[in-house]
């Protein structure tokens, strides 16, 4: 007995030292890089790189710089070749390349030998060629991102990634990686050798394990760059406050918020005291301080409103849903528009978090039209701000739906409920009516006309027209509170193809900049199952009015 105590307590000593020997990356994460004209922390590019390879935000339970460094800095890298680190899901490709269907990763070596791979890839460059601008093709698509994970492996391997020597005075100069003899001659002929030597050494300590030398070579070479090229090199607060925005994760903590809030509301409606619901509106309040503080993170780490692209949107649509019902419900103190609010959010926040590969939340460089900072505040944030208005619709439309099926006698409450829509549709089509005009003034600025029926402009309009005529038909008595609330529900599906299906379906028009792929099948199956809820809605309702007639 006493010996297995022994060799339990030897057992667990061993994982402690283990534990408190595992090397610090911190000091690593703190070095500046240069990325798609983007610069960085380490940190950030570490974790992107990671993801983008392996659709996880770790390998292995790596830390990002760990696996980064294993890459660049194991000699021959034989532990990475035979590794099945690249995620590749789409099922048609597989099928290309002959790869097993059950098989979601695959090692360099199975994908890089694959006789079948350079064909396609031969096929990729020439139908970008003859297209001369980006038709949707998502056989193509999914080539192209293979082609930039085996790019991304490959130039971590030599180290051509690793861009993190500046330009000596030139911001807008493209980085060089310290591995690239000829163009560190050229930036720097006089120190060329102390900033190689200096990198080479932070290797060695890496694959020494030494956790201290690893840490004073990191901040020595830090040191020395921003020495060399102090107009270039980032300011040490600037790549603090992006490491900080990557270990803070508001967003998440975000959704985790507003779902304890709406459990909170939802959980204790019959209960008389107040406690509960200041106490489920006071987490509500919260989870939006933390949004806000998601996106002045990603203001000051940009520079620019946080609408830029698919991942943003979303998270700003759920921040402006729940600006609302924090708004209408500080004046009508009903709950519902929290509660309401808070499973939006949820959903939204939720699937920013969750799906990465498809929602991609990498701060990434503007193209030129983007570049306005004006037109992109007041059109793209009215916009997006409408779709948010119209999401809390969307949302207080199947509150009512699920009073009609289960409580249709609960008069008060449902006359409440159809009045909330009605005020948050309001909202919404005024929104979406100055975006659509402010998107017009951007095109004649920056295109040199108006309108011009492109896929994104002709299915605002469409979404738009939508909520017009229900509001029409409120208005002039032809539809019943069910009928609003209904059609809440359906014309979200207008919002959800300007808002996704232009640029992840379509993926044609102007405005390309926003387009993206993936998450179709998801999308396609929550409408679905959407319709057919409010469908046997209808039914129900139908079918009671008929015998109660």
């Amino acid at each position: 007995m006493r010996n297995r105590i022994a060799v339990i307590l030897i057992g667990l000593a061993a994982v402690a030292c283990a534990a408190q020997a595992q090397t610090d990356f911190t000091a690593a994460g703190r070095l500046a890089i240069q990325e798609g004209g983007r610069k960085k922390p380490l940190d950030t590019f570490a974790r992107e790189i990671v993801q983008r390879v392996t659709g996880k935000a770790r390998f292995n339970n790596r830390d990002p710089i760990d696996v980064v460094f294993s890459l660049a800095f194991t000699q021959g890298n034989a532990e990475w070749t035979g590794q099945k680190l690249i995620r590749l899901g789409y099922q048609p490709l597989k099928t290309r390349l002959d790869l097993p269907k059950t098989d979601s990763y695959f090692s360099y070596r199975e994908l890089a030998d694959n006789p079948k791979i350079r064909t396609l890839f031969d096929e990729l460059n020439r139908s970008q060629a003859a297209e001369g601008k980006r038709a949707k093709n998502p056989l193509q698509d999914e080539v192209n991102t293979l082609a930039t994970k085996l790019h991304d492996l490959e130039s971590l391997v030599d180290s051509s990634a690793l861009t993190l020597v500046p330009h000596p005075n030139d911001p807008d100069a493209p980085w060089i990686s310290p591995a690239d003899d000829a163009k560190m001659t050229s930036y720097w002929p006089n120190d060329a050798k102390k900033i190689r030597d200096q990198f080479l050494a932070i290797g060695k300590t890496y694959r020494e394990g030494d956790a201290t030398a690893l840490t004073r070579n990191c901040e020595a070479f830090a040191t020395l760059l921003r020495q060399l090229s102090p107009k270039v090199y980032p300011a040490p607060t600037a790549l603090e406050q992006e490491i900080t925005y990557n270990h803070l994760r508001p967003f998440r903590w975000s959704w985790m918020l507003f779902l304890v809030s709406l459990l909170v509301l939802v959980t204790t409606t019959k209960l008389r005291s107040p406690v509960f619901y200041w106490g489920g509106l006071a987490l509500f309040a919260a989870g939006l301080g933390l949004l806000i503080a998601g996106f002045v993170y990603r203001c000051l780490i940009a520079g620019r409103p946080p609408v830029t692209n698919m991942y943003e949107s979303v998270i700003w649509v759920g921040f402006g849903a729940a600006l609302f019902a924090l708004v209408f419900e500080l004046m009508y103190r009903s709950r519902y528009f929290a509660a309401s609010a808070a499973g939006f959010v949820v959903l939204t926040l939720l699937l920013a978090d969750q799906f990465p590969n498809v929602l991609d939340p990498n701060i990434r460089p503007l193209t030129p039209v983007l570049r306005d900072n004006f037109w992109l505040t007041t059109h793209v944030l009215t916009i997006t701000l409408g779709y948010a208005a119209f999401g809390l619709t969307y949302a207080l439309g199947h509150v009512s739906l699920v009073f009609h099926l289960w409580r249709p006698s609960a008069r008060p409450q449902l006359d409440a409920l159809t009045q909330y829509t009605y005020r948050a549709m309001q909202v919404g089509v005024l929104l979406l009516a100055v975006g659509t005009g402010l998107g017009g003034l951007w095109a004649n600025y920056s295109w040199g006309r108006f309108w011009g029926w492109d896929p994104k402009e002709t299915w605002s309009l469409i979404a738009l027209l939508s909520y017009l005529i229900v509001l029409h038909g409120r208005y002039s008595g032809w539809l019943t509170n069910f009928s609003l609330n209904v059609a809440a529900c359906v014309c979200f599906n207008s919002v959800l193809m300007a808002w996704y299906g232009v640029n992840f379906v379509l993926g044609t028009g102007l405005h390309s900049y926003g387009f993206g792929s993936g998450g179709l099948g998801y999308v396609a199956a929550f409408v679905l199952a959407d319709m057919a809820f409010v469908a046997f809605a209808a039914w129900r309702f139908k079918s009671a009015a008929t015998v109660s007639s």
